[in-house]
């Protein structure tokens, strides 16, 4: 890659001090990320910390009946939605329905959209990744990982758009990876810039770390003190890479650089996935991507 003009220095810090807060209802956002992760919380305070946002709570009910779920009847009530699906899928759809408004304010409509629909499918792809392998426990972290791991992105995007569309240019004209770009016009990443907003937002570390090391992945695990938590982010991070490239290789998402051939890539043999794994995710993805991403624009 030839040697860029850099702009005048981006200080990360100045980028991070004007993001501002989640949208659509950051404190129910908040409250519910909190109480989700408090093993005390009934379901009568977590329902009643949503229903502060009938919005959100409406949101929340049509996509919990979303066949994405596997559900067999309609869940008619947020109290029975909680319980069937339990606080993680809960918080998960909650961050989402946050993050898709988040994805849709600006002046840049068809790039966002864009974004959006790849975010949402490397979270679908990260999920069925996570039950595949048989990783239960972790199947809303993956989902998670996947659908914020382009964070940066958007806030590049929205906060320096000048720059977003040099590294779009460059990304295009030269045929290299984006990070490599990102870091010689901004000097840093959409992950190193993702994974801030995500600890300044409060998130897990687990989830700053998956973000922060998804193009990298095997460089996750070392923010852990114990082999479980170090396990688990090596499996996240490696399961968001895979389905982030999942993703793009399937036509979600704007040109991101050279595609990797999935059964190649390095997170692939990592995972434990085969060939037929990857052809029965990936029809999978194609089939339910559409339909939920119209239940976000109902």
């Amino acid at each position: 890659m030839k040697t860029l003009n850099r702009p005048e220095p981006v200080l990360l810090e100045r980028v991070i001090a004007s993001i501002g807060e989640l949208p659509t209802s950051p404190a129910v956002v908040s409250s519910v990320m909190g109480l989700t992760s408090n093993l005390n919380t009934g379901v009568d305070k977590l329902s009643q910390a949503l229903s502060s946002d009938p919005a959100l709570t409406a949101k929340v009910l049509r996509l919990s009946n979303s066949p994405f779920y596997g559900r067999s009847r309609s869940v008619r009530s947020l109290s029975e939605a909680i319980m069937i699906l339990g606080f993680s899928t809960i918080r998960s759809l909650v961050v989402a329905t946050s993050a898709h408004s988040m994805f849709n304010q600006g002046k840049n409509k068809a790039l966002e959209n864009s974004l959006w629909q790849h975010s949402l499918a490397a979270a679908m792809g990260a999920r069925m990744v996570a039950k595949r392998i048989g990783e239960r426990s972790l199947i809303e972290e993956f989902f998670l990982g996947g659908l914020l791991h382009d964070i940066g992105v958007l806030v590049i995007l929205k906060k320096m758009p000048d720059e977003f569309a040099r590294i779009l240019n460059e990304v295009q004209r030269s045929g290299d990876n984006r990070v490599v770009v990102e870091q010689a016009i901004l000097g840093f990443t959409h992950a190193d810039l993702g994974s801030i907003v995500l600890e300044r937002w409060n998130f897990p570390s687990i989830l700053a770390t998956a973000v922060r090391s998804h193009c990298q992945p095997e460089l996750a695990g070392d923010g852990s003190e114990s082999t479980d938590g170090r396990r688990a982010e090596l499996l996240i991070a490696h399961g968001v890479a895979f389905s982030d490239e999942m993703a793009r290789s399937l036509g979600y998402g704007f040109d991101d650089g050279p595609e990797i051939e999935l059964l190649q890539h390095p997170s692939t043999a990592f995972l434990g996935l085969t060939a037929n794994d990857i052809i029965a995710i990936s029809q999978e993805l194609s089939e339910r991507v559409a339909e939920e991403q119209r239940l976000f624009e109902e």
